[in-house]
């Protein structure tokens, strides 16, 4: 530089040398790299925002995974060429066809289905329960109630007390302990069934291949007898007339002795009790119960069904607690049971309509009622048939 010039100042740097002079700064510092590799970072995470905008805007839609696993296409995009008509298809070899659909039933209810029990249970008689309810519960007649528990109850349903045990089957039927020296073949055909029936319930576990005459059966063994049944021996009840009163001392102290004489009846019936309706047993002979359970309280009064002679009035010694018995001179008889009170003596006459005794729950049951038999000659009559 010649004498006489003075230095000038530094020349300011134009717009395009400032970046390519921060890149040389960035690359003498080494941050070069690193930089490149956020701003791409950055630019692809700004292109994934922008495109997304765009989907909710509506000016960009996605195509949509079919059912099947492919695309849902607009029926323009379809080709011709991938059409395949009725006619193009092999065909069909499994009969005739009904319908172009099939539907599939919507239920959104589904059923688990039980296994069958194949074990006897034990239940234990609780207070207030009854044959009918506690079969009801196990979903079992209560006949087979009353066929396997004879031991219990000894064939009368009124013998049911809180606190027993009882065998609850799996079936209906009965059941049978087994005997040393008995024939599988006359036990069946003593329950009306067969030796097959009884070989073959699982639940017994027996050898198909037994001698039913001569089994390898321990004795004690409870079997099931599906299906089976017996006859009931039911309590000694005999037809008590005012010609032989007498008859009913085995009965108990409410026995009449001498021979009486009064109104006849007049062979229509009215209810004995002020409500008329069922509570506790229906008329069932083959469960040992041939009479109906009039609902009620203690203390409701119970009234003659229709006129007679009173030919027991006292207690009973089987079951039935305090009892009334009217012949009504026409071969027709009614009793009265498990009263709280009774307010007749033996040989009275009453009438139809006349109070006799109160309800009550003496002998065994389980809650008040009356029990009401009607009797013509030596057999019972279902009382639903004569009241009205």
């Amino acid at each position: 530089m010649p004498p006489d010039e003075t230095p000038s100042a530094p020349r300011p740097a134009r717009n395009g040398d400032r970046p390519r002079g921060l890149w040389a700064y960035l690359e003498s510092r080494g941050w070069k790299a690193g930089v490149q590799r956020y701003a791409l970072h950055l630019a692809v995470a700004a292109l994934v925002v922008f495109g997304v905008l765009l989907g909710r805007s509506g000016f960009v839609s996605f195509p949509r995974p079919s059912g099947a696993g492919g695309l849902n296409q607009p029926a323009s995009a379809t080709s011709a060429a991938s059409t395949i008509e009725l006619a193009d298809l092999p065909p069909f070899s499994g009969g005739p066809l009904l319908s172009p659909i099939v539907q599939r039933k919507v239920d959104g209810h589904t059923e688990i289905p039980s296994r069958p029990r194949l074990d006897v249970l034990k239940y234990v008689v609780q207070s207030g329960d009854s044959l009918f309810g506690i079969a009801e519960k196990f979903g079992l007649k209560p006949e087979t109630l009353l066929w396997g528990n004879y031991d219990v109850l000894a064939d009368d349903p009124h013998n049911l007390q809180p606190g027993q045990e009882l065998n609850v089957l799996p079936v209906d039927g009965t059941s049978h302990s087994w005997i040393a020296g008995e024939s599988l073949a006359k036990v069946a055909d003593f329950f009306g069934v067969t030796a097959e029936d009884i070989v073959d319930w699982p639940g017994n576990h027996l050898d198909p291949e037994m001698d039913i005459n001569n089994p390898s059966i321990a004795p004690g063994t409870l079997l099931v007898i599906p299906g089976g049944k017996r006859e009931v021996s039911t309590l000694y009840r005999p037809r008590i007339t005012r010609a032989n009163p007498a008859v009913a001392r085995i009965l108990g102290p409410g026995a009449c002795g001498s021979i009486y004489d009064g109104p006849t009846g007049t062979g229509s019936f009215i209810w004995p009790t002020p409500l008329h309706y069922l509570s506790g047993y229906d008329y069932n002979p083959s469960l040992g119960h041939p009479a109906i359970d009039i609902a009620g309280d203690t203390g409701h009064g119970i009234v003659a069904s229709d006129s007679g002679v009173v030919v027991y009035a006292g207690w009973n010694n089987y079951g039935y607690g305090q009892v009334v018995v009217i012949d009504h001179g026409n071969d027709w008889q009614t009793l009265y049971a498990h009263l709280s009170q009774v307010n007749v003596g033996c040989g009275q006459a009453v009438f139809q309509g006349n109070l006799i005794g109160l309800m009550g729950c003496t002998g065994n049951c389980s809650g008040s009622h009356l029990h009401f038999e009607v009797r013509y000659g030596d057999g019972f009559v279902n009382p639903w048939d004569v009241l009205p």
